[in-house]
């Protein structure tokens, strides 16, 4: 193998006299969250043809980056990467275009459909499920009392409980507690689930280094999301917490 590897992000919408600085340097950098390896990751030039952007690979990276560009075309990046995938998507759906990333012979490697991606239809799901988090605050002086977590300096609204569960959980005000009960998440344009609503029937204490973001996270899970994404999400945890 030669000192590099080069890549080709090839954008049909832009030639190199008409594509904005500003808008190269976006493009640019999801590409290179996109790639990982940043300090070996490098552009090189634009190449016309459309526009064609360049880049090289150190030799010590190139074979994480193209499992990573493997895992990526098959839906099963990290959250980062799938998540710059979709952000470059997107930018090429907003310029009324299309992309494609390529190897340096010219062979495809993804394919970044842009303008002619079809929206798919967000939704949102309902049922049973957990929340983890420390309690931050519980206040309100109508029957059903709303709840704020803190999952990783983040606060997180959307939970309420009834007063008599509500004065319970109060005695463990800025302790790590499981939340059980039904709620209700949505996905949005990102594909990334968030939760709406949140009734609590039960809760357990938990111990500091048990705390997890459970459902709250969702985003922290690999690939893309199905309609059964949740119920996986809720069956594994389960799993993990009864062995």
């Amino acid at each position: 193998m030669g000192k590099w590897k080069e890549y080709k992000f090839r954008i049909d919408v832009f030639t190199p006299d008409t594509l904005p600085m500003t808008r190269c340097a976006m493009y640019l950098a999801e590409l290179a969250n996109m790639l990982g390896e940043t300090p070996h990751v490098h552009f090189v030039r634009l190449e016309p043809g459309s526009t064609i952007m360049v880049s090289k690979v150190d030799a010590e990276v190139a074979p994480k980056v193209q499992e990573r560009t493997i895992a990526i075309k098959q839906n099963k990046g990290t959250v980062v990467e799938m998540r710059a995938y979709r952000h470059l998507n997107n930018m090429l759906t907003e310029d009324n275009g299309t992309g494609v990333f390529l190897e340096e012979n010219d062979t495809e490697i993804i394919k970044f459909p842009g303008k002619e991606y079809k929206i798919l239809e967000f939704h949102s799901v309902q049922q049973q499920g957990e929340v983890n988090g420390e309690v931050i605050r519980i206040g309100g002086s109508k029957e059903i009392v709303p709840i704020i977590l803190e999952v990783e300096g983040r606060e997180i609204s959307g939970c309420h409980a009834r007063r008599s569960i509500a004065k319970e959980l109060a005695k463990n005000l800025f302790e790590p507690v499981c939340l059980y009960g039904e709620g209700r998440w949505n996905r949005d344009a990102e594909g990334e689930w968030n939760l709406s609503y949140f009734m609590v029937d039960r809760f357990d204490v938990l111990q500091e280094n048990s705390l997890s973001q459970a459902v709250i996270a969702l985003r922290g899970l690999k690939g893309e999301w199905g309609e059964n994404s949740l119920n996986e999400l809720l069956e594994s945890r389960h799993y993990k917490d009864k062995h």
